[in-house]
């Protein structure tokens, strides 16, 4: 998945842009609208986009094989997440 953004140069702009359409289509396909559902989307959505927003302004795929990569999990702390 990282690869698919490197190189696409995405701003905070279209990171909020693309959130808002998908949260959007969640109320359109009729996903759960509880504030447990929706907290724990909006959060996985918020860090996935930040995580895709850094790799894009890469110029080569940061991912080393075998290096840890960063998981989303349903509220455990974590530490920020830290690039290369």
């Amino acid at each position: 998945m990282v690869a698919h953004h490197v190189g696409k140069m995405l701003d905070d702009n279209k990171r909020k842009r693309w959130l808002a359409l998908l949260l959007e289509s969640a109320d359109e396909i009729g996903l759960p609208d509880d504030p447990e559902f929706r907290a724990a989307i909006v959060g996985y959505l918020e860090w996935g986009s930040r995580v895709a927003v850094i790799n894009s302004n890469a110029k080569e795929n940061p991912v080393v094989e075998g290096a840890p990569m960063p998981k989303w999990g349903w509220g455990e702390p974590g530490g920020p997440y830290m690039p290369g």
